[in-house]
């Protein structure tokens, strides 16, 4: 039997998370950057993806390289580029040029979903960002507008009643995302990363799935 005050704490944890989940949802849409963008008013849902997720604790990101060129140039020890925020794979070229942090989790999953994407006719979406420690990234839906362009919904789960956390500490989290459409089939791309795992918005219900 689970002592009585195991349940309470853990009862209360839940209770505290699920207000943060609201809180983070009311101010999702309020950041202009591209890696928090609204979805597409029309478009049509993407059911045939794979997605799988990397992380890793502390102020290191999963994914080293490659880095995201701030415009000066890289240099030896990669200070002038930022962690990789967004990006594209669309080539086996492309694919084998990821790094990932030492102890980062789940490695061996992501390398896979680069390393059989057929790159002729499906591209990878990646997405990296910080989460909170005690929440695990999970992609919701993906919707394709009718510009062809995709647009990624990610949320955040509690992770495991089991796992030890800080609510106050955070980590970072990868996705990778396979579509089913070559990279340059389409001339943007954008996520968005909320709080709670909404349903999928009624304007793409009954659409034809990509």
């Amino acid at each position: 039997m689970v002592p009585s005050d195991t349940i309470a704490s853990e009862t209360a944890r839940r209770g505290f998370l699920t207000g943060v989940v609201g809180i983070a949802t009311a101010l999702a849409g309020c950041s202009g950057s591209e890696s928090h963008s609204s979805p597409p008013e029309s478009g049509t849902i993407v059911t045939d993806h794979v997605a799988t997720t990397t992380r890793s604790t502390g102020d290191r990101p999963p994914i080293v390289a490659p880095r995201e060129d701030t415009g000066g140039g890289n240099t030896d020890d990669g200070s002038t580029a930022e962690p990789l925020t967004l990006q594209t794979v669309e080539s086996e070229d492309a694919a084998e040029a990821f790094e990932f942090a030492e102890g980062a989790t789940n490695v061996g999953a992501a390398r896979r979903l680069l390393a059989e994407t057929e790159y002729d006719s499906e591209s990878v979406f990646v997405f990296q960002t910080r989460i909170g420690e005690c929440y695990r990234l999970k992609l919701n839906y993906v919707t394709r507008g009718d510009d062809g362009d995709p647009n990624l919904q990610f949320c955040r789960v509690i992770r495991d009643a089991h796992t030890a956390c800080d609510r106050e500490a955070f980590d970072h989290a990868a996705a990778f995302v396979r579509l089913p459409f070559r990279g340059d089939e389409y001339g943007g791309l954008s996520a968005g990363s909320g709080g709670s795992c909404d349903p999928i918005p009624d304007r793409y219900n009954g659409s034809d799935s990509a």
